[in-house]
């Protein structure tokens, strides 16, 4: 027995050690080996920024299929108009004859404004007190040949020659006219002019300049077209639709006021009729100098201020100037000329802009051709009959220069001031032009007053000055 614990006691070690080795072992098997999957090609899921995703921001997560291509849709109103794609030629390419209109805020009417009230929009008003109202001083501007009236005080216009631009067709008997406002009143006050003060009003509906605001047209047309506009009404001569569409839209701009959607269509689709390629640009970039819209209480727009440097070579420039004609009145004898220094190159003045510094600004419109080295004479009427004789190449109409001084712009297709004139009082000649000297026929030489003098050539009415001529030299 006790040989038997001595045994056990010696193999003790021996056994602890053996089932230590066999623990040892069964910890440091392997778990048994995993089958072998296979690859899986995971489907192709757009990167948040590649055009297509339905959310730009949405987080990248497989997906059993790839993620459709999703076009956003445009909004419905646009808080300004976005040139159609036909109208972003860079302007490096563009035709030099391309003409710019500006865009125009486009913004449904509301349906919660104020009532219109044509009382509101007071007119006809005589602001100058001669007795010729507005009415009346639009006749006599639109007139080709010398207006008559009615009595010896000319306040009342009865006969003329007017050309209707809404039909085409050409009146004598004034009482056949009606004075458009090309913008209704009515539309204006859908389009913003219902927040305007009575003095702003009264404004819009009385104002001549630009001098396509007000319009003499045949009544019948006007009559049926009423309060409506381009989307609803356009002129029954399709060959004014252009003209129409530019000057609605040179209105709109010029007193901050909008349109909707289906108005801008309508212009669009007028423009498209154009003889020449028109593109939409902004206020800065137009032919027609847009006035900024006037705060609440002031009485008029003014024209922004300009920064373009007047170009000094291959420019118009601003030679004549008749701003108070003794043989008959500023209404019929106001005129200016410009001429062309380039020796090779003619200039055509359509597209071009005319304008002074009270807001004053006409827009040419037909085909004149200014030859290398030539002059020409632009008149507030060009009837030889009416003006005093002045072989005028151009009538600008309502565009007035003033006796105590002014300043006149020439602002070429792309809206920048190719020449700058500024007249004082003291050049100021009653019945003779303010002339340039001939050695001075630059840009920079006209803005100096010592290279202006009264004009010494006498004009057919008795009037002085050169009108489409090479000018007298100053002494």
């Amino acid at each position: 027995m006790n040989q038997t614990k001595a045994n056990i006691k010696t193999l003790m070690p021996l056994l602890l050690l053996t089932i230590a080795l066999l623990l040892a072992t069964t910890a440091c098997d392997p778990a048994p080996t995993a089958p072998e999957l296979p690859d899986i090609e995971l489907p192709n899921v757009p990167s948040p920024n590649i055009p297509g995703n339905i959310l730009d921001d949405a987080p990248t997560q497989p997906t059993a299929a790839p993620s459709p291509t999703v076009t956003r849709p445009a909004p419905t109103v646009t808080p300004v108009h976005t040139p159609s794609p036909t109208a972003t030629t860079p302007a490096s390419t563009e035709p030099a004859n391309v003409v710019l209109v500006p865009g125009l805020e486009i913004m449904e009417i509301p349906a919660d404004l104020p009532a219109y009230s044509r009382k509101d929009w007071k007119h006809w008003t005589d602001t100058d007190r001669d007795c010729q109202n507005t009415r009346a001083e639009v006749l006599i501007a639109e007139s080709t040949a010398a207006p008559a009236f009615a009595t010896a005080d000319h306040c009342r216009v009865t006969g003329g020659s007017w050309n209707g631009p809404y039909t085409g067709q050409t009146f004598t008997d004034a009482g056949d006219l009606d004075i458009d406002h090309l913008v209704p009143l009515k539309n204006a006050h859908l389009s913003g002019g219902w927040q305007w003060d009575a003095k702003r009003k009264e404004d819009f509906a009385n104002s001549m300049a630009p001098d396509y605001h007000l319009i003499a047209v045949e009544k019948y047309a006007n009559r049926a077209k009423g309060a409506r506009g381009p989307e609803e009404w356009r002129p029954p001569d399709p060959t004014y639709h252009c003209q129409y569409a530019r000057d609605w839209i040179a209105v709109k701009s010029a007193w901050g006021l909008t349109a909707n959607l289906a108005e801008w269509a309508a212009l669009e689709s007028m423009l498209a009729t154009c003889n020449y390629p028109v593109r939409i640009g902004n206020a800065a970039g137009t032919v027609i100098p847009t006035l900024a819209p006037a705060p609440t209480g002031v009485a008029t727009a003014t024209p922004p201020a300009t920064t373009a440097a007047e170009p000094q070579s291959g420019a118009l420039v601003i030679t004549e100037i008749m701003p108070d004609p003794s043989a008959v009145r500023d209404t019929a004898g106001e005129w200016l000329e410009v001429h062309n220094p380039d020796p090779q190159r003619t200039v055509n003045l359509e597209g071009w802009t005319v304008r002074n510094e009270g807001g004053d600004q006409h827009r040419i419109s037909t085909e004149t051709l200014l030859p290398p080295g030539g002059y020409l004479a632009l008149a507030r009427n060009a009837d030889a009959t009416v003006n005093g004789g002045i072989a005028a190449a151009y009538q600008y109409g309502k565009l007035s220069l003033t006796n105590n001084g002014d300043v006149i712009e020439m602002v070429d297709p792309a809206g920048q001031v190719a020449d700058r004139v500024t007249y004082t009082e003291n050049l100021v000649f009653p019945g003779a032009s303010t002339s340039l000297t001939p050695s001075a026929l630059d840009t920079t030489a006209n803005d100096d007053p010592a290279n202006w003098c009264r004009a010494a050539t006498s004009m057919p009415n008795g009037d002085f000055g050169t009108p489409g001529q090479e000018n007298d030299s100053c002494p």
